[in-house]
């Protein structure tokens, strides 16, 4: 039986990712498997190749044989020269920073807001006293605008009122009763 290393599609369209597997080579590509041994993410940045060495270095030393692009992988891996005896077998895998923990960004996440709360605070200009306190240069306050027009409604009042009141004297006869 030829048993070759291969790559078994997953995935959906246009984001594919692979597992590197040992299969019997008359399987279909995405058929069943002998065993798993890695797995590739292409579209991840920079790409994901994870690969169990010890299992990759025991499937070649008893003949499984691998498509051109697991030989690619392996090579980037440094598993393929360890297997044939080449320098190089660390290989070129670059590997994608540590993300920080869920805690650690939350805690930049809120020093940053309070440093633009803080910016944001000190270029708006100070205020001496709230404005309640503090009645406007141009304008009387509403307080001095009311009393005004009471008053101009008691002097309007009080214009009117002798005449009103002569009438009345002259209808009971001028005797003030």
């Amino acid at each position: 039986m030829a048993v070759k290393i291969k790559l078994k599609r997953l995935g959906k369209i246009r984001e594919p990712y692979y597992r590197i597997v040992v299969a019997d080579a008359r399987t279909k590509r995405d058929g069943r498997a002998i065993e798993e041994i890695g797995k590739y993410h292409p579209k991840a940045e920079p790409s994901l190749i994870e690969v169990d060495s010890a299992r990759v270095q025991h499937w070649l030393s008893v003949g499984a044989q691998p498509t051109d692009p697991v030989r690619h992988l392996l090579t980037i891996t440094g598993d393929w020269q360890k297997f044939k005896g080449l320098p190089g077998a660390e290989g070129t895998l670059k590997t994608a920073e540590q993300k920080a923990g869920k805690k650690d960004r939350y805690d930049a996440l809120v020093k940053e807001s309070l440093a633009a709360k803080e910016i944001k605070a000190a270029a708006r200009p100070a205020r001496s006293a709230p404005k309640k306190d503090q009645p406007k240069k141009d304008a009387p306050p509403a307080e001095a605008k009311a009393k005004d027009a009471r008053a101009e409604a008691k002097a309007d009042a009080a214009e009117s009122a002798p005449e009103a009141a002569a009438p009345a004297e002259a209808a009971d006869g001028g005797t003030g009763a």
